[in-house]
């Protein structure tokens, strides 16, 4: 079904068709006991368009005051939608009925006692998370989900402010920091929608899909696919008619050779990162930069000396030094471990992808043990 909604929106934004990206700021709903919360600001972002809008309690008249404020704001919303009743709204979790359409609605009705010029229609509406989920998966970002995509995928967070941070803006009258944050905000889930929609989207397992034989690949995907046959490739160069020289893999250099050569079948820029890590005494090491897809590999092969705790320790080295570059939003490391050296592969793989990755860098650790 979701499959279904997504190339719904996908024909609606090839068409021109009006989709727009909304959001909002408001009081805190969990001291709001008594009644709905208030609305600070609502941001609306046309996707594709590069256009928004933004409706906010600072923008009323000056001989407006006290809680006319909020409605005329929220009047000038809603006859906004009402001018589009065919456009498409998308939003991130908005679809509950203390923060949402919904919600706001409930607040109009509080204020006025009426209902709202109009109501938008729950059939058009879309929650921006749950497609990203139903494609990647729930762990496709570390929570706070939005900011940490947002990072993933190099969007500007100049002015974002996490959800209680808006409230309490609201609540010292600082109404302009709300504004900012909700149209960025707007502005994010606009631009997650086209990447994901053109299949470039980088989560917490996706660096974007490549194009190869007439598909489309995920990057992450092949990076790690190309280590479960690596070993496979390295016994059938072994096999060489009449005995020719053929490349043998007695250390990390051969392996990240036969690596670099595997992974130019799918990728044409393969970048050799060259540098002297804070351990194994200072051996330089060669790790792959895919810049395209803003994507880093490293092959480590496990040695009888490492401990499950010395590999932990050296990906976070390697994740803080990746860290501090811009350019790289995703690590993927390959661990060989084909002599049976881990302890726990399996439990460790699992920990290490956990914990190692973070805000704006996703790390994903590949431990082959078979």
């Amino acid at each position: 079904m979701d499959q279904v909604v997504l190339r719904e929106l996908q024909i609606a934004v090839e068409h021109g068709e009006e989709v727009l990206a909304v959001h909002y700021g408001c009081e805190d709903f969990y001291k709001a006991k008594d009644r709905p919360a208030a609305v600070s600001c609502i941001a609306i972002a046309v996707v594709g368009k590069g256009s928004s809008r933004a409706f906010a309690l600072s923008d009323a008249p000056p001989e407006v005051q006290g809680v006319e404020r909020e409605v005329d704001f929220l009047d000038r919303f809603y006859e906004h939608l009402a001018g589009k009743p065919d456009a498409r709204l998308v939003h991130w979790n908005m679809n509950t009925s203390s923060y949402g359409f919904e919600a706001l609605t409930t607040r109009y009705r509080y204020l006025t006692d009426k209902y709202p010029e109009y109501v938008p229609s729950s059939s058009r509406m879309y929650d921006l998370d749950a497609l990203i989920e139903s494609q990647y998966g729930d762990e496709y970002a570390r929570h706070p989900k939005l900011p940490n995509l947002a990072a993933l995928n190099n969007l500007q967070k100049r002015f974002f402010l996490a959800g209680r941070e808006e409230a309490a803006k609201f609540a010292s009258g600082d109404i302009g920091a709300v504004r900012n944050s909700v149209s960025e905000k707007a502005h994010i889930v606009e631009t997650l929608l086209r990447l994901l929609l053109d299949g470039s989207l980088r989560t917490q397992g996706s660096a974007g899909a490549i194009d190869f034989a007439g598909t489309r690949l995920d990057a992450v995907a092949t990076v790690v696919a190309i280590g479960e046959r690596f070993r496979y490739v390295e016994r059938s160069l072994r096999a060489r008619h009449d005995n020719r020289d053929t490349i043998t893999i007695k250390d990390e250099y051969d392996a990240q050779d036969l690596l670099r050569a595997l992974l130019k079948i799918f990728f044409d820029d393969v970048r050799d990162e060259v540098w002297t890590p804070e351990y194994a005494g200072g051996a330089s090491r060669i790790d792959f930069v895919l810049r395209e897809y803003g994507l880093a590999i490293e092959l480590k092969n496990a040695r009888s000396s490492m401990t499950d705790k010395q590999l932990g320790d050296q990906l976070i080295i390697d994740r803080d030094r990746y860290k501090a570059d811009a350019s790289v939003s995703h690590l993927v490391c390959l661990v060989f471990d084909h002599d049976g050296y881990l302890r726990n592969p399996r439990g460790l793989e699992r920990d290490l992808n956990c914990k190692v990755s973070a805000e704006g860098l996703a790390v994903s650790v590949q431990i082959y043990d078979r």
